[in-house]
């Protein structure tokens, strides 16, 4: 049975470390994208010859802008987009409690077989 008890265990740790790495992957290509339709913006702003900060305070005022015309909008997409980029990290959260209950219990499977 404590046998039983331990391969339980190790696959929930397996299954968490691959939760983990999935939802990495998964996170880092979502921020690599967005980095991408920064430096998109950014360059079509004119950033090489005005500058960076220009080219930031140009983007900050038209996403003032677009939220002025309709910030219920904008919010509600805004909140979606957050959502919807972030849900990766779900997965990271799984695959952390199985790999620490996996851990836990593991130990509470070698004290049983100990006795």
């Amino acid at each position: 049975m404590t046998g039983r008890c331990i391969i339980f265990q190790r696959a929930k740790s397996i299954a968490g470390a691959a939760l983990i790495g999935f939802g990495v992957f998964i996170l880092y290509r979502n921020l690599a994208a967005a980095m991408m339709m920064l430096h998109h913006v950014l360059g079509v702003n004119g950033s090489e010859t005005l500058g960076v900060p220009l080219a930031v305070i140009q983007t900050a005022s038209q996403v003032l802008e677009i939220y002025a015309a309709n910030h219920q909008q904008f919010l509600e997409n805004f909140l979606h987009r957050m959502l919807v980029s972030s849900w990766p990290l779900l997965l990271v959260i799984a695959g952390t409690v199985l790999s620490r209950d996996s851990v836990l219990n593991t130990s509470h499977c070698q004290e049983k077989m100990a006795d």
